[in-house]
């Protein structure tokens, strides 16, 4: 199989009081559906590889900007502390269909990069989450870019063609 097996949906930060509860940062725009009670998500290393441990979501609830969610044999913190700072993924055939122009992110990577007057700017390295959201790390021919994800500077991505449309702000191409 091509592509990874698993989405990353969610990054455990860390416990939440003193019962079991977990502090998950949701990585989808379907928090409500990817942690439903009764999923079951898989624990993800660093590289979004399984680990082969699995949880069960039994309660979850939106909770400031993350959700709080319980699962199933975790009664307290100390259960969770092996899981702090862990991805859990959702297998990719649970996922839903993807709707025309709608794509995750780990298929940005490798992507080429144009203006939209057809400028080349290089290709897509990696995704990168800073606090201001989300950035494109774009290898030129002489320099590296990171172009904010945003819709005013991403025009389009287009899977079929493996590329991304950008009209970046005056002078960011030349930092």
């Amino acid at each position: 199989m091509n592509g990874p097996t698993h989405l990353a949906v969610g990054l455990l930060k860390k416990p939440h009081g003193v019962k079991g509860d977990a502090l998950v940062y949701p990585l989808t725009d379907e928090p409500e559906t990817v942690l439903r009670v009764g999923r079951i998500l898989a624990v993800l290393d660093r590289d979004g590889r399984p680990t082969g441990a699995e949880v069960v979501v039994t309660k979850s609830r939106w909770y400031h900007r993350a959700w709080l969610v319980h699962f199933e044999g975790m009664e307290d913190r100390n259960a969770l502390d092996a899981l702090r700072e862990r991805y859990l993924g959702l297998a990719v055939g649970e996922a839903r269909p993807l709707e025309p122009g709608e794509f995750y992110l780990h298929e940005l990577v490798g992507l080429r990069v144009e203006t939209k007057e057809g400028e080349a700017v290089g290709d897509v390295t990696a995704v990168v989450e800073a606090p201001q959201g989300w950035l494109l790390n774009v290898k030129g021919p002489a320099r590296e870019h990171l172009i904010p994800f945003t819709a005013g500077v991403v025009r389009r991505v287009d899977r079929a063609k493996k590329l991304v449309v950008v009209t970046p702000p005056a002078g960011l191409l030349e930092i």
